[in-house]
């Protein structure tokens, strides 16, 4: 290439981001789930906590060996250019 011909470029710049949840009223809700650790089985997704955390318990009463549960919440997040 001579010095008149430029090829393709990246021109990064340094910015500042936040990340934080998206509260516009019209951001998707909050979902709650929860995930049975000892057989992967996952309860019904629900925006009420306690809804979806009910599963739990009927699950643990139909396998009372499977006491472990993990949470995943589904949440919309913003990223924010800072300045």
């Amino acid at each position: 290439m001579t010095g008149s011909q430029k090829g393709p470029h990246t021109v990064i710049r340094y910015a500042d981001w936040t990340i934080s949840p998206e509260t516009a009223p019209e951001a998707p809700p909050i979902v709650f789930e929860f995930r049975c650790m000892t057989c992967g089985a996952e309860g019904p997704a629900d925006e009420d906590f306690e809804a979806a955390r009910d599963w739990t318990f009927a699950h643990v009463g139909r396998n009372p060996s499977h006491r472990g549960y993990g949470e995943v919440i589904h949440r919309f997040w913003r990223m924010t250019l800072v300045g």
